[in-house]
Formats: structure tokens, sequence, C-alpha cells
């Protein structure tokens, strides 16, 4: 190979691993996996059907993009497994000449649709996002939500005109929202949707102010059907962004259209959103999705390693769903890790190899330290952590104070010294007086009032205890 074909590949490999990341690209694209370029001809070279079938069901449009991105035009990407011949892969979006796939090993050969960036309008003939509401798996955590995604679908802007989907990261809010385009695309195939990111939305208003844009950035939005945005909650703390969205949400509710949405927490728990803006969010059909239970996380297993040709013993399935138990994306991230290692190790999978695959995932459910608590809390109400560790008599920051001490004392095996002496040396006594008074609230069932930029907001303690309690339960955490 030449110096050119050389820094070429090399370009090629720190671009995919750029989009998928260091973690994934190590585990597909290690030492198992070879790539060669000849002129505008990717050839992949796997160790077996296992990986020739994951990357091309996943990561076929990243190599795609990335061999585009470094030779300047359409590639044509080959995978084969070991010595094999290669059949030769279009790019994704576009007809094979005259070949169909391999018979042995059909999902090996299938080209993935594209899946485009920013908004994009709903039609005939439009590569379908990931998320299908078919492919969901529900249960009591979960079933609501679905229903209300499915109701949609079937009505959209009468069922439900406008809904909320809120939960912790990797419990299945995407796949509902894509799963509501994709429906609509085939029950109501002229109907116009857009879907896209809030930071895409956030972005495209930029671009539309700097570049004289903003009347055809607001047509391109007020005029679909309905409109699907994922993590509303990024809109925070972007006056002009809220405020632009907000105009939009009343010309689509004005209009008689629908709106979907999803953010990581309640609307009224999203730091410095604006009054009106939330007080429209409120008002939409605001659904939770919690963490889910056994048997979704085992029957989530089941389809995920049937969708991989991974044949999981029963015994592994109830293993790895039993002790993985945060999220979704924690749970495939196991099996991913699982098959991976089987597949390295050239060992079958046996629950043996399943308990060294998931002693990580099985570490990070430990209970929330204190470390944690304070970032949430301190998240929750607008404030540092410098402020909690503060002598501040703010009255947001020791509400604030007051429930991360109370939160703490409930939740770790500190002592009151131990508290005290984490949020900048107090005595014992401050926090003794500290968790008495937010144990008095929750036993009158009191409220906590704190400001943020968007105005005074006010919550019963109880339920402002529950939701950062479920944000510690399934959110990340630092080591």
């Amino acid at each position: 190979m030449d110096d050119t074909a050389a820094e070429k590949l090399c370009a090629i490999r720190q671009k995919v691993a750029d989009q998928i990341g260091s973690s994934r690209y190590r585990t597909w694209f290690g030492s198992s996996t070879e790539l060669q370029l000849d002129g505008e001809r990717l050839e992949v070279t796997v160790a077996n059907k296992f990986i020739g079938n994951w990357i091309s069901s996943n990561y076929l449009a990243h190599l795609v993009q990335a061999t585009k991105d470094v030779i300047g035009t359409e590639p044509k990407v080959e995978i084969k497994v070991g010595s094999a011949p290669a059949v030769t892969m279009p790019a994704p979006g576009l007809p094979a000449a005259g070949h169909r796939g391999s018979p042995e090993c059909p999902p090996l050969f299938a080209s993935p649709p594209r899946r485009t960036g920013g908004p994009t309008p709903g039609g005939n003939g439009r590569p379908r996002l990931r998320g299908e509401l078919a492919t969901f798996v529900t249960g009591p955590s979960n079933q609501l939500a679905f229903s209300v995604a499915s109701a949609v679908v079937q009505s959209p802007g009468e069922a439900f005109k406008h809904v909320v989907i809120h939960g912790g990261c990797g419990l299945g809010k995407t796949h509902l929202l894509q799963g509501v385009c994709n429906g609509l695309g085939r029950v109501h195939p002229t109907l116009q949707w857009s879907y896209l990111s809030g930071e895409e939305f956030t972005n495209e208003f930029i671009y539309a102010v700097k570049g004289g844009r903003i009347d055809l950035f607001r047509a391109r939005f007020r005029n679909v059907d309905v409109l699907v945005i994922d993590d509303i909650h990024f809109l925070a703390n972007k006056r002009a962004t809220q405020e632009e969205f907000l105009h939009t949400f009343n010309a689509i509710d004005a209009a008689g259209k629908a709106t979907v949405l999803s953010c990581d927490c309640h609307p009224r728990a999203i730091a410095s959103l604006s009054e009106p803006l939330m007080d429209r969010l409120i008002a939409a059909m605001v659904v939770r999705i919690d963490p889910p239970d056994f048997a979704v996380r085992r029957e989530i297993l089941r389809r995920r390693a049937m969708a991989m040709l991974c044949e999981l013993p029963e015994e592994v399935l109830d293993y790895v769903a039993r002790h993985v138990t945060r999220n979704v994306r924690e749970l495939e991230g196991a099996l991913y890790k699982l098959a991976a290692l089987a597949t390295l190790t050239k060992e079958p999978i046996r629950l043996e190899l399943a308990c060294q695959a998931i002693e990580d995932y099985v570490t990070a459910s430990r209970p929330p330290e204190a470390a944690d608590i304070e970032r949430i809390v301190a998240a929750h109400f607008g404030v540092t952590r410098d402020a909690l560790h503060s002598d501040s008599r703010d009255r947001t920051v020791t509400n604030a104070r007051g429930i991360a001490m109370y939160l703490i004392r409930k939740h770790t095996s500190m002592s009151l010294p131990e508290i005290g002496r984490g949020f900048g040396h107090k005595p014992h006594s401050t926090v003794l007086m500290a968790v008495r008074r937010i144990q008095d609230l929750v036993d009158r069932n009191g409220a906590v009032t704190w400001k943020t930029a968007a105005g005074t907001r006010q919550a019963p303690v109880q339920s402002l205890l529950e939701e950062i309690e479920r944000n510690l339960s399934h959110g990340p955490q630092t080591r």
C-alpha cells in the first residue's frame, strides 16, 4: 500500500471512530477488522459473519460517509468474511445493481437506509428513521407513553394534540419519537412532519438569524402537520431560541397541527425555561417513561440478540436482565460487550462469560454517592455546587442545600459531621436542622420555593424529592 492510500485509510478510520465513539470503534474495527482502500472501493475484511453482520447493520452508513469525506466521491464498500469473496455494498439508499444479497446470510449484505441529519419532512421515498413502534417493547414503565404515541400516529392532532414524553437517558424516548414519524409516513403518507433534536433546532435558528433567512426557517417548521423534537430540554438557558420555539408552537397550535416532544425531566423541572413556554408544555399530554422492569429488560435482550444472530441461553438472559437495570442503552451495551467478548475469545456464551462481561455494569448500579446527589440537586435548582458549599443565605441556595443534605443523609451512610465537612466544614447541628426542616415539610406536605432566570418556582417538596431521586436512579453517575 502506498503512503497516500495509507494516509486516507488512517483518515477514514479516524472519522469512523469520531462518529461512533472510540469504545465501539475498538470493539468492531479493532484488530479483528481490516480495511483496504482501492480507488473508490473500500474493502472491509472481518473475522466472522457476526462481526460482518453487525458492521453492515449498524455502521455501514458511517463507513460510506467517512470514505466519501476522504476521497471526495461516493464509494463502494465491500464486506467479506476472512478470505470469502466480497459482496459489493452500494451506498445506503442506492439500489444494488442486480444483487439481492446472500441467501446464506441476508442481514450481512442488507444496506441500511441513510439517516439524514436535521429537520426532514416526511413523504414518500424518504428513508425511514430506525425507531419503529412495532419493535418497541412495552411494560408497566412505558405502556402509557407507547399508547399515546400510537394514538398520535392514528389521529395526529386529534387524540393528543401536543405530547411531551419525559424520562432518563436510554429509556426509549427517541425510539418512540422516531416510531411516531415512521408510523405517520405509513398511515398518512401525504402528511408533512419534521423530526430533529433540540440542538438541531437551536443551530438551525442561529444559522437563519445570521444568514438573514429567518422567514424561510419559520416557514420550514410552522407549516408542518406534526413537529417532532427530541431533547427539548436543550433549549434551557437559550432565551432567543425559547422565544422562537414558543412562537412556532403557538403557530402550529393555532393551525390545529400537532407536536411531539421529549425531554429528560418533567417540563417544570427544566432549569431556566421561560414561564410562557413552560406553561404551554405543562398543558400538553405529559407522559413519563420509567426504567424497565425485569420482564421488559429480558424481552429487549432477547430481541436484540436475535437481531444480532447471537444465541443467548435462558440463564444468561435472566442473569443479564436481572443485573443490568438502569436503562435500555446500558442493557444493549452489556449485550454488545458480551457478544464481542464471545467472538474475540472464540468461546460459547455461557453464564461464566456473562458474569465477566457485565461486571462493570453491575458495579455501576451502586447506590448514589454524595457527589451524584449534589450535582443533580444543583442542576435542578439552577445553582452551582460551589454555592451549595458556601455560606450563602439566599433562599434558593439554602433550599437546594437542605434538599441535598437530606438526600445524602437518606441514601448514603455518611454521618452528620461528615456531611457538614463536605458542605464547606459546616457544623453537624446545621446539617441536622436542614434535614429536620426538609423532613417536616415532607410530613406536612409542604412546598419549597426557589428563583430561576425564568421567574419564581414552587413545588411540593415530596414531588420534588421524587423527581430528583428518579434522576439519581437512572442518570449517569460520576465516580
